[in-house]
Parts: C-alpha cells; structure tokens; sequence
C-alpha cells in the first residue's frame, strides 16, 4: 500500500470535487418537484424533530428523515397534526401537510427538507477520497472521489429527501473504519466502527446486511493473526473478536438512541399502538404482532424498529407494487432487475474501469487482499440479496454497492498498471462519466448511459425512481407557459406534487371519463408503463380502467409532440370536440 504524506493539493482537490458534486445535485433539485415518497419523509421528519412522536413512516428507520426534520425546524415549518387517540383516518396526511402553505410554501419546504442531503452526499466524497488515498495513494484517493462526485445516481437522489444516499455513506464508512481499526489494532476505532454501523442501521433497513459483513471482517483478521501467531510462536491477541464485541454494543446503543431521540414525547401506549396499526397494515401473522407488541412495551425503539423489519420483510414476501423491466411487467420481482438496472443507468465511463478491474483480478495480475475483499464482496453481498426481492423499484436500492466497487476497482488499477497508465486509464474513465453527466444535467434521476440510447430510450428499460418519479412537474409549468397552452392541456402527472398547485389552470386527467376527448395531454412515464397495472394491484379498479383508455389513446392516436425532462411526454389527440373545463 502507498501511505505516503498526501500532496499539497490533495485535501483542496478531494474537497473541490465534493463541493462540485453537491452542486450539481443543488442545481439539479432546484427545480425538482417533490418526488414519490418526499411528502411522506417531510411529514415523519417534521414530526419527529417537532413533536417527538413516531406514528408517521414506520416502514423507513428515522435517521435521514430526523436531519430533513431539524432542517424544517429551522426553516420555520410546523408539525403535522396528528389528534389522539392516532388513527389514519383522522391524523393530517402527506400532501395536505406539504401543500397546504402553512406557514411555508411547498417549495421551501421541500427546499429546507432536502438541505441535509447535499451535506450527506459532500461527505461521502470526502470519506471515499480520504479511505482510498489510504489504501492506495494520492491517485487512487482523487480518482475514486472524482467516480463519486460525478455518478449519476448519487448525483440524482441526492436532491431528494430519502434514505439512499446516508445508507451509500454508511455503508462505505462503516467498512472502511472496520479495516482501519484492524490495521492500527484500535479499539477507539471498533467503537467508530459501531457508531457509523448503528446510525446506518438508523438509515435504512438493508444496512442490516452491514452485521455480517461486519462480522465476517473481523472473522477474517482473527483468522489471519492466529496463523500469524501459530508461526510466529506466540498467542493470538484476540483484539478483532474483542473489538467487534466493542463495535456491536456502539451499534446498539447508536441504534436504538436514534429512535429514542425521533420518539422522545412518545408514551408507551401510543408506541405499541402505532406498531400495532402499521403491522396491521402489512397483513403481518397476528403472533409476529404480538411479539413485537412485547417488545415494544418493554422498550419502545426496539419495538418500532423491529415493526419496521417486519413489515419490510412482509411486503417483500407479498409484493408491493408493479415492477417493470424491459417491457416486462410484474409483482414478484425479476432476479436479473438489479444487474441489468447497474449496466444501463451506470456510466460508461465507470463501467469500463470496473471492466479493466475485472479483468486484472480474473488474470493474477492483483490478488485479493482483505481490504479488496472487504470491498468487492459487501457490494455482490447487496446484489445478490437483489435477487430475491419482489420490489424492484429502482437501481437506487443498490446505492451503497456503489462507492465499494468504485474503491476497490480503482485499488485494482492502481496496483495492476504503472501509475503513468492508471492515471491515464482513471482520468479517461472520471472524464467520460463527467460528460455523460453534463450532457443530461439536470435530469439525472433520469440518466441512462449512451449504450442504453441515453435517457430518451429510459422507458423502454426501466421506470419509476430510474426514470419518472415525479420531479418535472414544475418543468411542465414552465413549457406549458412559455407554449403558452398551460390553459388547454390535461394532465395525468404520477410523482409526490400537487397537479394542481403546481399547474393550476391545466385540466387534471378524469379516470372516470368513458372517451379521452382531443387535445393536448400531459402523461407522466410511469403511468404509460404500469399505472393501469399498479392501481388494480391496490383495489382502484374505475381508475385503472381509465388509465388504460388513456394507455390504448396515446398508442392509437396521440402524435408525441414533446418532452418535459424525460418523465413527462407530451401528446396531441386530434378530432371532435375538446373537454370543458
């Protein structure tokens, strides 16, 4: 490994590029209406950073939505009110919360939410920059961070309030201060080891399969310092066991804090209540009810947290919504959804170092040492566990896969080539993926790479958060403005905003309707692909029929008239007589 005192300009360089990336996700999200599930994680956060109750969103663990809730606090926003005894049926919903203007307006609502998001995303450049100049020198630090800073899937939910991009940084932070309390035989390490484990555990619940990976690292140095030791003559110093018991403890108190912290004016009946009404929900067996139920009275964030487990494990035994791939429709998921969803919304760019990394593995020109493995197999870890799930809504989910292959295929070049020609290969790839970027910007939700056709061929790989999860209805306004058409349109709009708010002198698409009368029309992506499918799958079936009518329409007879980013098309129906307002 190249150690060395890092160049002058090292720090300056990793903190530019971070900087640049955050940017970029700044600009792009400037004009980003609220996506899919954005009303839902305000409305938690400001619930748990106002009103210290958890009843809002048990299904996603509290930490990303607690930073867009403090961020709310400060902007002025107020919490949802939620009356006693909760109930779905009387506590404010989403969208009425979001765009009700009380007392901020929805743009800077969502603008204050999603604040913390281009922090997270800056670090994580920093954190990736500084962990594999560590392990590979200067070169390698500022290759992998210029890969980050400029990936497009990072760069596109980044602006949006979720919890991909703190689950792609704990991930990769977690793993890297595993290995580096290995190799200083740290236990102040372990324990940061443990904090970032339990604050990912308090991002996402995939971060669960951090525990193993955990373990298995730790498993592996022990393993290697008894051999070394039985050679050597001497016992084994146990400091990776112990260490890892240190490290778990750390997590479990991180953890469970986090949801102390969202949950804190929360009594015990309303806890076991809401994990009542969200498991009932989920259709989860009535015994799993009531263990949790247990649980959760006698430690009520243990209680939430294993409710949300549960009811993740349950809609994905069950299915939570149509999946589309390829032309493909369906609600148990596709084993291949992940890999190919990687290959075509990746750049090129990245792709080609991934490839030559690859390729000087499978050669023996690198050997697998622990901090490659540590690296590569986290990431097929995630893939692989992609291909048992039956919701497969967006490469997004593979986030955290990210960063580890980028780290350890940049490690591989380095080591693999002289450093002339890693610089060469490393610059060329960062390079392409910049322009790929640059040539989509602002749209990157929406990016697909130029062997996929770019992201005007999107849906006919993929959809929903790859490609139309509602971020250019404010895009619209502004077409149908300058069109000057905003008055003589319908629209039919999939996405977290309000049609109406959003574009308030546009007719909204009827359903009901038996015709789709002339005129011009508005159709969000998603709903061409899956939405007749996806709400029949949850009981609207009047809906559905009229969302298919519009489907047969643009297929019979809508002329594609134009494009607002890639979710949104634009059709002309021509003939007869248009609707009233």
């Amino acid at each position: 490994m190249s150690r060395g005192r890092p160049g002058a300009l090292f720090w300056p360089a990793a903190a530019g590029l971070a900087l640049a990336g955050a940017l970029i996700a700044h600009d792009a999200g400037r004009l980003n209406s609220a996506t899919m599930d954005e009303p839902f994680h305000a409305l938690a956060g400001a619930e748990y950073a106002i009103s210290g109750t958890y009843f809002a969103n048990l299904e996603h663990p509290p930490l990303a939505k607690l930073l867009a809730g403090v961020s709310l606090r400060l902007a002025g926003a107020r919490a949802p009110r939620i009356p006693r005894p909760f109930s779905m049926r009387t506590a404010e919903q989403p969208r009425p919360w979001a765009f009700s203007g009380d007392p901020l307006a929805p743009d800077d609502l969502f603008a204050a939410a999603r604040r913390p998001f281009y922090g997270l995303f800056f670090l994580l450049v920093v954190v990736v920059a500084a962990a594999v100049r560590h392990w590979g020198g200067d070169l390698a630090g500022l290759s992998a961070a210029a890969l980050i800073a400029f990936e497009p899937t990072h760069l596109g939910h980044a602006a949006v309030v979720h919890t991909d991009v703190a689950a792609s940084l704990g991930f990769f932070g977690t793993i890297a201060l595993a290995l580096l309390a290995i190799e200083k035989r740290s236990f102040p390490l372990w324990a940061a080891t443990g904090a970032v484990l339990g604050a990912t555990l308090a991002a996402k619940f995939s971060a669960v399969l951090l525990v193993p990976v955990v373990a298995a690292i730790a498993l592996a140095a022990a393993l290697s310092d008894r051999r070394t030791a039985r050679r050597e003559g001497r016992a084994p110093d146990g400091r990776p066991l112990r260490g890892l018991l240190v490290s778990g403890a750390l997590a479990a108190a991180v953890l469970l804090g986090c949801y102390a912290a969202a949950m804190r004016s929360m009594s015990r009946d309303d806890a076991e209540s809401a994990v009542r009404i969200y498991l009932g929900s989920r259709a989860v067996p009535a015994a799993t009810v009531e263990r949790i139920a247990a649980l959760s009275r006698g430690l009520p964030p243990a209680g939430h947290y294993a409710a949300g487990l549960a009811g993740v494990e349950a809609q994905n035994r069950t299915g939570g919504g149509v999946n589309y791939l390829r032309g493909r429709l369906s609600t148990d998921g596709f084993w291949d959804y992940f890999f190919v969803a990687f290959g075509v919304k990746s750049s090129v760019g990245l792709l080609a170092i991934l490839f030559l990394g690859l390729a000087a593995l499978l050669s023996g020109r690198v050997r697998l040492d622990l901090t490659i493995s540590a690296l590569l197999f986290p990431a097929l870890y995630l893939f692989a566990s992609g291909m048992a799930t039956s919701y497969n809504i967006g490469i997004r989910h593979m986030l955290p896969a990210v960063p580890l292959l980028v780290a350890s295929a940049v490690l591989v070049v380095v080591r693999a080539v002289t450093p002339r020609a890693a610089a060469a290969i490393l610059l060329l790839g960062a390079t392409a993926q910049a322009a790929e970027v640059f040539r989509v910007h602002p749209h990157e939700i929406s990016f697909f790479n130029v062997l996929a056709g770019g992201p005007e061929e999107g849906a006919a790989w993929l959809n929903d958060s790859n490609l139309d999860w509602g971020q250019d209805l404010r895009r619209l306004q502004a077409t149908l403005r300058e069109r000057g058409e905003e008055a003589s349109t319908t629209v039919a709009y999939f996405g977290g905003a309000e049609p109406a708010a959003v574009v308030p002198r546009s007719r909204l698409f009827d359903p009901a309707r038996p015709d789709v009368p002339p005129g011009l029309y508005a159709v969000s992506s998603f709903l061409l692909c899956c939405g007749p499918e996806t709400l029949r799958l949850h009981g609207d079936a009047a809906a559905a029929a009229g969302l298919a009518r519009l489907r047969r329409a643009v297929l019979e007879r809508g002329e594609p008239v134009g494009r607002v980013g890639y979710s949104i098309q634009l059709f002309r129906f021509s003939g007869g007589k248009e609707p009233a307002r």
